[in-house]
């Protein structure tokens, strides 16, 4: 088991709420109703991430903090249910392991009650979809976009905690990297790695993928076997305690890569660390990606076929986008208490084949520039 950060968890919940309760008095809002687990778990700091299914749990919540869940494994209201979360005042029961949409007239009625209840009168919600919304008699107001803006930058306690869960991630990776030999799968690899994050205590393990003799885009582990020679990478996610998530990426090699691959990797580590140098507060996220694939393509090599980074907080990917400016709505700036991934990926032709190689660390940023949180416990 991990030693994970014994934090000040009163202090992050005041924070967040502090944060949430701006965000609905400049929207005017007495109420919210949320069902993103990422959005209830910063809100109310209820663990709603059970399954990937985004829509088992609902919640209203007020400006004082005062919440109800809705849930799939209750079948009767509890008052105060749990004595760790004060402000949850009552949980009430949904259909169980069902899509909201598969019984819309019970999920409409049952949060219409509570809303009717307390009263409210203009409410704010994240991606809910508009058949569930429809007969809530409320004004509505989507507020999903400014919930994620508000998130951006991290709180001291929440770089603690995601500074823990990049540490597990980190040793999750050097585990994937011993596990490689001939003879060995790409799901061994994937295996190792699970094992290092379930043994540590992970929260939810969220993705795990290898790429292994395919070309780029094609993410998905498919048994196929190491080979003398082979490079490869793989890419794996995890939300730690508290809900705080990792996002990183290895490359390796079964013994000595091809000449022209070990160039491409040596080429992709330098782009990685000129990403890093980049990336510093005051500096747009559009040059991070200029940067970063400028010089790739400058030496001969595939530029990275999509964001070089993105945020990392209760979602794996959240914002700030580290993309092209013209693909994003907003070309942001970085500030201090960003905490955002860097992974720039390049191909290069090797025996015939297309070699895809990357490269994926977690980083806060600072006043002085980056500080790396992927590095593995002693």
């Amino acid at each position: 088991m991990h030693a994970w950060p014994d934090i000040d968890t009163t202090a992050l919940r005041a924070d967040r709420l502090g944060r949430v309760a701006e965000l609905m008095h400049a929207h005017d809002l007495d109420h919210l109703l949320l069902t993103g687990a990422d959005h209830i778990r910063f809100a109310t700091d209820f663990r709603a991430h059970l399954t990937n299914e985004p829509d088992w749990f609902a919640v209203v919540m007020d400006r004082s903090g005062s919440f109800d869940v809705f849930a799939p494994y209750v079948d009767e209201v509890i008052l105060s249910p749990d004595p760790a979360l004060p402000a949850l005042r009552a949980m009430h029961p949904l259909p169980s392991w069902s899509p909201a949409l598969g019984h819309p007239r019970f999920w409409t009625a049952a949060v219409a009650a509570e809303l009717n209840r307390r009263g409210a009168r203009r409410v704010g919600h994240d991606t809910i979809d508009s058949v569930l919304l429809a007969p809530l008699r409320q004004e509505l107001v989507p507020i999903g976009r400014e919930l994620h803006l508000i998130r951006q930058v991290k709180h001291p306690l929440e770089v603690e905690l995601l500074a823990a869960a990049s540490a597990v991630n980190a040793g999750a990776m050097e585990a994937a990297l011993a596990e490689a030999a001939p003879g060995r799968t790409d799901h061994d690899l994937l295996a190792a790695a699970m094992r290092y994050q379930q043994a540590a205590g992970a929260e939810f393990v969220t993705h795990s993928v290898c790429n292994l003799r395919k070309g780029s885009g094609d993410w998905f582990a498919h048994g196929a076997t190491l080979r003398e020679g082979d490079p490869f990478f793989f890419d794996i996610g995890m939300h730690g305690i508290g809900g705080y998530g990792s996002d990183a990426a290895r490359t390796g090699f079964v013994g000595e890569p091809r000449p022209e691959v070990a160039r491409a990797f040596r080429l992709l580590q330098e782009a990685h660390l000129l990403a890093q140098a980049t990336a510093r507060p005051g500096v747009r996220a559009s040059a991070i990606q200029t940067a970063v694939n400028g010089f790739l393509t400058g030496h001969g090599l595939a530029p990275t076929p999509y964001a070089v980074g993105h945020g990392v907080g209760l979602r794996i990917c959240e914002l700030p986008t580290l993309h092209r400016a013209d693909r994003m709505d907003s070309d942001e700036v970085l500030r201090a208490g960003h905490v955002i991934a860097l992974e720039p990926e390049t191909a290069v032709e090797s025996g015939g084949e297309l070699v895809v190689l990357k490269i994926e660390d977690d980083f806060v940023v600072e006043d002085n520039g980056l500080r790396q949180l992927t590095i593995p416990p002693l």
